[in-house]
């Protein structure tokens, strides 16, 4: 994956959004994701792993194979009630899955993937994680920029003193246009594709990884 643009992008953080490696392993309490409460282990905080769709197989249940932010495959196991086949439409090459809380587990064959048992913790985000990655960094970039904001197509800056209003993107909230077709040209040249991982950066950002206030669920 290309080296980020900013260390404040969220989607690089690789604790709340760890790597396979960094993962914790289901039998050993890592002091970086649990803590001993009073009557038992629950979790310090949250955490996304992010991996794209390479591949998948398996008849009897859904099995994926997916490559994280270092460039490791591994193979996640969808062992809920339907096995994974009510995700079988969304499975695309080059989408990416996200797990909360997920976990190294040993399958029988002896590999180490990600087991997933709750259908509510599991999701398919319509692009490729590069995309994500990539949308990550530009709302860092963006959150950190102090200049006044311009239109995604044309390059306009937004002047409240010349009367020039730039309206933001109305679903993903990041992109500006100064007109209807300033956006219409902007959707064409690619914000169509940017808007969707735009959202999901979104999406992560509203909740508050650090402090861990009950499971979150897609």
């Amino acid at each position: 994956m290309p080296e980020p643009k900013t260390s404040n992008s969220l989607l690089r953080n690789n604790v709340n959004f760890p790597t396979f490696s960094d993962l914790p392993h289901e039998y050993h309490v890592d002091p970086t994701y649990y803590v001993e409460g009073p009557y038992r282990i629950v979790p310090r905080q949250h955490w996304c792993f992010l991996g794209e769709i390479v591949g998948s197989y398996g008849l009897f249940r859904v099995l994926l194979r997916v490559k994280d932010k270092g460039g490791q495959v591994v193979t996640i196991g969808l062992y809920t009630d339907d096995r994974g086949h009510a995700l079988t439409s969304q499975i695309k090459q080059g989408h990416t899955v996200a797990v909360l809380y997920g976990e190294q587990h040993g399958f029988l064959d002896m590999t180490v993937g990600i087991r997933i048992e709750e259908p509510s913790i599991i999701k398919i985000i319509p692009c490729s994680l590069e995309q994500l990655l990539k949308a990550s960094d530009d709302v860092a970039a963006r959150n950190s920029n102090t200049q006044a904001r311009c239109c995604g197509s044309c390059g306009k800056e937004g002047n409240t003193s010349h009367n020039t209003h730039l309206l933001l993107c109305s679903r993903c909230k990041q992109m500006s246009y100064c007109g209807e077709a300033c956006q219409k040209q902007a959707w064409v040249n690619g914000h169509k594709a940017d808007c969707k991982a735009l959202v999901w950066v979104q999406w992560f950002a509203a909740r508050n990884r650090g402090v861990f206030n009950g499971y979150l669920n897609f």
